[in-house]
């Protein structure tokens, strides 16, 4: 049962392009975009390093937060709208059996998207290897974990489409602004560091970066571990509220 649910997802996933692109070729296309208009010189403002270097991890987490905040809770509600979710309640299966189908099938797209996109800064533009990249692809599985648990839980939320794209992007730009993806924290005050230390993407970013680039988690370990809360927190909530039909 398992295994058709995830087959059917995929093939309706492919049935709208637009969804699609944005979670498997966004990532891709935007590091082909930025090696492109940034070139290989190294910036002093980056440390010495290219662009690139400097954002691609970051970046890379960024792009499967994005699946997690937008596409995983627009999925679900545009299902619950067309009445298609409380169809399938009324079915035999499990009601488990398709959120864990539709988690993998959305799983599965983001990892592979950006697994593209890292694999096109290091091969195309010469970005250097992590120094742990076991590390950092397990970080990437739990901070994609945690941001698909945490789309569940908006899905439970939003009453609408409408609300989960609006709601959904404004999150976005502001986890966006305070996760130090594409630049350096220490040119803001420190009070505004120490606000940015409590953001769900920062705690993504952080463990990331720390493993691309030093090889450890040093001093991260408590974010990595934030992340493992939020993802227990925000399934447990998930479960709990998700509805399978549209408020009358």
């Amino acid at each position: 049962m398992y295994s058709t649910l995830v087959r059917t997802l995929w093939r309706s996933q492919r049935r709208e392009p637009v969804g699609l692109f944005f979670q498997f070729a966004f990532a891709p296309m935007m590091v082909l975009l930025l090696g492109l208009l940034f070139g290989n010189d190294a910036q002093a403002e980056f440390g010495g390093m290219t662009m690139l270097e400097a954002t691609l991890p970051g970046f890379a987490s960024l792009c499967l937060a994005v699946t997690g905040l937008l596409q995983m809770p627009l999925t679900l509600i545009t299902l619950r709208e067309s009445g298609a979710l409380q169809r399938l309640r009324l079915t035999p299966m499990h009601p488990g059996a398709f959120m864990a189908a539709n988690l993998t099938v959305h799983f599965l797209v983001a990892l592979a998207g950006m697994l593209c996109a890292l694999t096109l800064g290091v091969v195309v533009f010469g970005v250097e290897l992590p120094e742990n990249p076991v590390g950092v692809l397990g970080t990437c599985v739990v901070g994609l974990a945690a941001f698909l648990a945490l789309g569940y839980l908006l899905a439970s939320i939003f009453p609408s489409v409408g609300a989960a794209t609006g709601i959904g992007n404004v999150l976005m730009i502001v986890m966006m602004m305070t996760s130090g993806a594409f630049g350096p924290l220490s040119a803001m005050p420190q009070l505004m560091q120490d606000i940015i230390e409590f953001s769900p993407l920062r705690w993504f970013i952080r463990p990331t970066q720390e493993l691309w680039y030093d090889g450890s988690l040093g001093d991260t370990w408590p974010q990595l571990i934030a992340l493992i809360v939020l993802l227990v927190v925000c399934a447990v909530l998930g479960q709990k509220l998700f509805r399978w039909s549209p408020k009358s």
